[in-house]
């Protein structure tokens, strides 16, 4: 016996693990392995391909910031052969010095418009020896670094560009002066590089470019934001707006850029963020280690944490499938191993003499065909249970008497006792004068008491000082009981620990009737809701205030400003209601997070509180808006109180943020006495006034005013998007078309299509009174299906009598965008295939380059399935030029604004003789619109305008001539 306990005690002392758990985990640890060695060579191809991927993205970069510079420089070279190849000028420098002055009134007149017109920051004309005859502006001094590409061009008798920086960066195209075919000087243009860094986003797919240039620090120790000090480089423009400029402060050293008009790369970690910096040479250094030179800027952010989501999500799979495997795997051994673990559990039952249980565990297969090991062993086992049932039979039945007797006593006394010391409730007694008798187990818990210290103790004492008076209800109910008046109380009583804590208990007390002899007793039963009680008063607390700042919500602030108005209403004082917002307050989430933004709301809740009254009003009416309700103020108080909060605000000092950055907010003042202006007038009127005051800056107060007709502008938007709304529903819009003709036949080549809107009076509303609302509200995608269906209908029909005229149809910059209306338009074309080669899409220059790559691939399919494409309002725009030249269009349309005075103004009739022939050498049509006499169209006629449009060609008009 001592042998096999011993070696019962020496097995304990090992661990058991199941044999099918030692298969799964093995094979888990070998699956792990090889899913590890997988994703490690997954994410050494990705990180291959990647490498491989950005040494041809850094040469697309590299070939398209020299291309865009090289563009912008052949675009101004093309400009300075213009003004070179004007007639007067080479006359000029073969005359007298009276000559020259005249060629100074010469330039003098087409200056303002070189210079704001086409961005043209200097001018200066040269002859062939000396220095420059003029120059624009006047106070320029010649660059002697000009003379030996005056010199080239002068030689070779052709036209050339170069960049040049200093202290800023020019670009510089000079052209050849012919007169007689010999050359007279040179026109030599500088224009700021500036297109070409804000063009170069939408080019490359969204990096950034800056041009970096070796300059000295500001003397004296001013601050210079733009200054790099670790590598000695000034940075002059960004195409980002200065959003990298702290990004480029980062740079400790610059890799050396081996040739001129070479590149070098580093990668650069900044905000959590990756960067890939391409630096390009742009000029020769001047004593300095680097260049004048191009920076591009790509993040490389996104396109790694692809390759680090790939693995993950490659491993994930491949963890999943391995967990599948093994769950397959344990499926296919649970049933044995469940067989066998039955029967070894139910041996054990046998010597605790549970039989019927150990049966019922081992439970052999009723139905098998073939019999194994586990079979045996469990009618082993169940064969064995019989016999020794049959023993432990004989020895039950002599003590079954004495257990079924001390059984009954157990229990009963065992279930007054569980029940006293389980329940979580007071269960105590007390005798008629108050002591304590009996006190369960949760009783004495709640009192910190021992059983020892119950004898003498009564129950007053256990209510503090409001029950141990001899007058306090609790003592005269349960007088009452002990007399026999009462057999129930319930009573509700503060109970008081010896810890100090109090408990809000609900008693119930009733009279216990004893055996003849024995003393009454009252037997109380307290139930503790003390922590219902909280609960419910924390609701009540968060139902009505803000748990970040602890201030009331936008419910409970608009219930009390309801009562504030009917107050004011009886007695007549002046109140105000100041909404704030906090200026600029979503970067300080999207730089420092939303813990840094929840503790700034707090910081900015307790310094309004502050400035605020006793009696005023503060709350949060939600995200980063508060609301100050003053009692009794007026107008002048408000403003000064709102210019206090501004005040505290900007003394806030917040480590998540800047040294220089002001906390600040936008306030809205409303002013109210008896004025009949309800809770929601007030707040709206309110937020009116806070993003007036955030219009001018923020920072400041604006105060609310009837006069000011905000609410009468929503109004009017809202009157004019009804309106669409009911035109596109009625048929209320109507197409008129005015001609085009061709000027050299001298007859209408096609029509352009104009959308009207019919009022309720029938008379017709013309697109400038509702298209900017139909834009901003997005209705003018409907606006042009349904402009596009009724041409497609007009043209039809008059195919079918023989007529088949062209038609320009306007689409919007929000039309261009949208995916749905080339699909629109792809199936109008495909039912009648024939209209096509007749459809001219016009688009504005302002549209086309709002997103120029999504206009240009919009074109291109469009133009794909048969139809052309005219752009308009043309010259307009400062890279016209660049447009005209990347854009897919077969027309350009002029803008009016050059036609209408071109017969009396000089300015004018150059501008238009240039577009036209930048046009036509690209190989698009021109038509010029606002056509207003025969003088201009016989003007236009000369110029080589090929079509026009205007009152003197034709009125819009519903039908077609």
């Amino acid at each position: 016996m001592l042998d096999r306990h011993s070696a019962s005690q020496a097995r304990s002392g090992y661990r058991f693990l199941s044999l099918r758990w030692k298969i799964l985990l093995t094979l888990g640890v070998v699956m792990l392995s090889v899913n590890g060695a997988l994703s490690w060579l997954h994410f050494h191809d990705l990180t291959t391909r990647f490498e491989l991927q950005r040494a041809e993205a850094r040469k697309r970069l590299v070939l398209q910031a020299f291309t865009l510079r090289d563009d912008f420089g052949q675009r101004l070279q093309g400009l300075a052969g213009v003004l070179a190849a004007l007639d007067s000028v080479g006359v000029s420098l073969f005359q007298t010095p009276h000559g020259h002055e005249l060629l100074r009134n010469h330039f003098d007149s087409h200056w303002a418009a070189l210079q704001l017109g086409l961005g043209i920051d200097s001018l200066q004309v040269y002859a062939k020896t000396g220095p420059p005859l003029a120059s624009w502006p006047s106070d320029v001094l010649a660059d002697p670094d000009h003379d030996a590409e005056v010199r080239a061009v002068i030689e070779s008798e052709r036209a050339m560009h170069w960049t040049r920086c200093r202290q800023v960066c020019t670009e510089f195209a000079a052209a050849p002066i012919l007169s007689s075919g010999r050359v007279a000087g040179v026109v030599v243009l500088g224009s700021s590089p500036a297109e070409v860094i804000n063009s170069f986003p939408s080019v490359s797919g969204g990096a950034d470019l800056g041009i970096l240039i070796p300059t000295p620090p500001v003397a004296g120790g001013a601050v210079d934001e733009t200054f790099l000090p670790q590598v000695g480089l000034r940075v002059i423009e960004l195409s980002s707006k200065g959003k990298d400029r702290a990004l480029l402060h980062q740079l400790t050293s610059i890799p050396p850029i081996l040739h001129p008009s070479g590149h070098a790369h580093l990668s650069l970690t900044y905000n959590g963020k990756q960067f890939e910096l391409l630096f390009l040479a742009l000029d020769a250094p001047r004593g300095g280690p680097f260049p004048a030179m191009m920076v591009v800027i790509d993040d490389l952010t996104e396109a790694l944490a692809d390759i680090r989501q790939s693995v993950l999500s490659r491993l994930q799979g491949e963890l999943l499938v391995s967990l599948l495997s093994l769950l397959l795997l344990s499926l296919l051994v649970h049933a044995p191993l469940q067989r066998m673990t039955k029967a070894v559990l139910a041996i054990p039952l046998l010597g605790r003499r549970a039989f019927n249980e150990a049966r019922a565990r081992i439970a052999p297969r009723a139905r098998r065909l073939l019999d194994d090991e586990i079979d045996n062993l469990a009618e082993a086992a169940i064969s064995l249970s019989y016999r020794l049932e049959t023993l432990e039979a004989e020895v039950a039945a002599h003590s079954a008497a004495t257990q079924r007797m001390l059984q009954r006593i157990s229990v009963e006394r065992d279930f007054s006792k569980s029940l006293l010391d389980t329940a979580q409730v007071i269960i105590l007694t007390q005798s008629a004068d108050g002591r304590i008798r009996t006190l369960n187990r949760y009783g004495r818990l709640l009192f910190g008491c021992d059983e020892e210290m119950l004898p003498g103790k009564r129950f007053f004492e256990l209510l503090g000082p409001a029950g141990s008076s001899p007058a306090s209800p609790v003592q005269q109910a349960l007088r009452d009981i002990a007399a026999g008046i009462r057999r129930h109380v319930q009573t509700e009583s503060i109970l008081l620990g010896t810890s100090g804590q109090t408990y809000e208990i609900t008693w119930s007390h009733s009279r216990l009737s004893g055996h003849s002899g024995d003393a009454m007793m009252i037997l109380s039963v307290g139930v503790d809701h003390t922590e219902r009680k909280r609960a419910e008063s924390h609701v009540n607390y968060l139902a009505e205030h803000d748990p970040l700042t602890g201030l009331i919500n936008r419910q409970h602030f608009q219930n009390e400003l309801d009562q504030t108005l009917i107050s004011a209403r009886r007695s007549g004082h002046d109140g105000a209601l100041l909404y704030l917002d906090l200026d600029e307050f979503r970067y300080v989430n999207d730089v420092s997070g939303h813990q840094a933004g929840d503790a700034l709301l707090r910081i900015v809740a307790d310094q309004v509180s502050n400035v605020a009254r006793a009696s005023d009003l503060l709350g949060r009416l939600g995200g980063d808006e508060l609301g100050l309700l003053l009692h009794e103020c007026d107008q002048d108080g408000a403003i000064q109180v709102a210019e206090k909060i501004n005040k505290r605000l900007a003394e806030i000092k917040f480590p998540e943020l800047g040294a220089n950055h002001r906390i600040s907010a936008s306030i809205g003042i409303v002013v109210f006495s008896e004025a009949k202006m309800d809770v929601k007038e007030l707040l709206a009127n309110a937020d009116i006034a806070m993003y007036q005051a955030k219009a001018k800056g923020g920072g400041g107060w604006h105060l609310y005013s009837e006069g000011e007709g905000e609410q009468e502008k929503i109004q009017e938007r809202l009157h004019w998007k009804e309106m669409i709304n009911r035109s596109l529903v009625d048929g209320g819009f109507v197409v008129h078309y005015q001609p085009i003709q061709d000027i050299r036949a001298r007859q209408v080549s096609h029509y352009e299509a104009l959308v009207r809107m019919r009022d309720s009076d029938g008379s017709l509303i013309p697109p400038g009174a509702f298209m900017e609302v139909a834009e901003n509200s997005g209705l003018i995608r409907e606006i042009d299906r349904h402009v596009i269906d009724q041409v497609f209908g007009k043209m039809l029909s008059l195919f079918a009598v023989g007529r088949d005229y062209k038609f320009s149809i306007n689409l919007s910059g929000v039309s261009i965008n949208d995916a749905r209306m080339l699909s629109f338009i792809r199936e109008e074309l495909a039912r009648n295939p024939m209209l096509s080669s007749h459809v001219v899409f016009e688009i504005t220059e302002t549209a086309a380059v709002s997103d120029f790559s999504a206009a240009r691939a919009f074109m291109q399919a469009v133009r794909e399935l048969g139809c052309s494409f005219s752009l308009d309002d043309f010259g307009v725009g400062f890279s016209s030029f660049n447009y005209i030249k990347q854009l897919p269009v077969d027309y350009v349309k002029i803008d009016g604004s050059f036609v209408r005075t071109l017969v009396d103004s000089p300015d004018d009739q150059v501008f238009v003789r240039a577009l036209t022939e930048v046009a036509r050498g690209f190989g698009k049509k021109t038509v010029a619109e606002f056509v207003e006499d025969e003088r201009a169209l016989n003007m236009l006629r000369s110029f080589g305008v090929d079509y026009a449009q205007g009152y003197f060609i034709g009125k819009p008009a519903q039908d077609v001539i």
